[in-house]
């Protein structure tokens, strides 16, 4: 099996979820680029600009006059 065909299956079992155990006991306090992360960062990137906006409006409004 040649190199690229290894970084193919990796990225492959990463996008369906599945997490090596040993990776994830490499460090003490966990990995921050899980699967969930990279879920969370795609949902905020999707969200449409207007909602955000009128969001980010909306908290500006109820506060500090």
């Amino acid at each position: 099996m040649e190199y690229r065909d290894v970084v193919r299956q990796s990225i492959k079992t990463f996008m369906e979820g599945t997490l090596p155990e040993q990776t994830a006991s490499l460090k003490e306090e966990g990995l921050k680029y899980t699967p969930e992360f990279f879920d969370e960062l795609e949902a905020d990137l999707l969200e449409p600009k207007d909602k955000k906006g009128k969001k980010d409006k909306k908290e500006d409004d109820d506060g500090d006059s």
